[in-house]
């Protein structure tokens, strides 16, 4: 999963041209890459331990659901490189696994990284993948995703879903990486605060700490970057503001798709579930919601992906789209932290029932004691 992530200020003079939304785009494409990158690591750790079923779903998450975020922009620059990254990815849960030698098995890991590379140099130029800015983003982009993560895995101290354990711990790697690539950029009290902070989340990962750690060590973390970036800090999860990126990319998905824009219209769906959804998930369940939750992931990840690259008529993909939003009116009010706004609408519809119960001396049914 991604997020988009604010553009710093500090863009240098050599990428000025570059407007905001294109900026934003290479970040996602490259944060897109880099968690690519990550089920690579995953892969190749679970390949060396023999575990044939993570080994797999590492293998084919880049396939199933980034690539769909990586290709539009990809195919618009190298459309021939495009199609070998779908190949290599596609073919990847065959030639990277455990049912073949490691060392062939690595070279197909190998080639896959090499790919992904000259997908990198293609579509970010090097000023601005070399820009410490822009890998910081990145980073940003890594750590809340690899906090969301852990999230979904971890309770009570057990890790009860192992893959998006990996996923996380994957993420943070890949995001350590990144940052040492950029310490000469950093000034070293910057660059071994991070680092610090690195090595508290992986401890924690150590000890299978409750998830609202790893998340308040992740805050800080994203912190310090935002500090060097120049970026002001939010003040908490602004939860409704995933409800209503997902309204806008799943009515700008539905155009796309009505337009024959295919490719726009599955990534725009994708994104709409892996920068926002998954963001959306843990606080549904801690609102008590997980059958609610679980349902909407169904129809927004699996069932509404399926129908555009099946080529379902325009209807039917219209009516799916309709159906999530409707799903999302309803996520708004349930989850009490996605904003005031939710709240006052709620509170007027409840003051209205009241005056009308107190008129006929009746208790609304809304109101009745579950």
């Amino acid at each position: 999963m991604l997020v988009a992530v604010a553009l710093a200020v500090t863009v240098p003079a050599a990428v000025h041209a570059e407007s905001d939304a294109e900026l934003s785009e290479k970040v996602q494409f490259g944060a897109a890459l880099e968690e690519v990158l990550g089920h690579f690591k995953a892969l190749e750790d679970n390949l060396d331990e023999g575990n044939t079923g993570l080994a797999t779903a590492h293998a084919t998450h880049p396939i199933a659901e980034l690539y769909d975020l990586i290709k539009p922009t990809l195919a618009a620059v190298d459309p021939a490189l495009d199609s070998e990254m779908r190949e290599t990815l596609g073919n990847l849960a065959d030639s990277a696994s455990t049912r073949v030698d490691r060392d062939e098995a690595q070279a197909a890991i190998d080639n896959a990284k090499n790919v992904v590379e000259r997908a990198r140099a293609a579509v970010i130029e090097p000023a601005l993948s070399g820009n410490h800015t822009v890998k910081l983003e990145m980073v940003t982009s890594l750590m809340e995703t690899s906090a969301v993560e852990y999230g979904v895995a971890v309770s009570n101290g057990t890790i009860h879903e192992m893959a998006e354990f990996q996923d996380g711990a994957a993420f943070v790697w890949r995001s350590e990486q990144i940052l040492d690539t950029v310490r000469d950029d950093l000034g070293g009290s910057d660059y071994e605060r991070m680092k610090g902070i690195f090595d508290e989340i992986n401890g924690a990962y150590a000890q299978r700490a409750d998830p609202s750690i790893v998340k308040e060590q992740t805050s800080r973390l994203i912190g310090e970057i935002n500090a060097v970036l120049g970026v002001s800090e939010d003040d908490g999860d602004d939860l409704q503001g995933y409800v209503e990126n997902i309204r806008r990319l799943l009515t700008d998905a539905r155009d796309e798709y009505e337009a024959g824009n295919l490719d726009l219209a599955l990534s725009h769906a994708t994104r709409a579930y892996l920068d926002n959804y998954e963001f959306l998930e843990g606080p549904l369940i801690e609102a008590g919601e997980r059958e609610l939750m679980e349902e909407i992931e169904v129809m927004m990840r699996k069932d509404l992906r399926a129908m555009m690259k099946e080529g379902a008529p325009a209807s039917e993909v219209s009516e799916q789209v309709d159906a999530i939003l409707l799903k999302m009116d309803a996520v708004s009010v349930i989850v009490p932290e996605f904003g005031a706004m939710a709240a006052i609408v709620l509170a007027v519809g409840v003051t209205a029932a009241i005056a009308l119960a107190s008129r006929s001396r009746l208790v609304p049914t809304a109101l009745a004691p579950r």
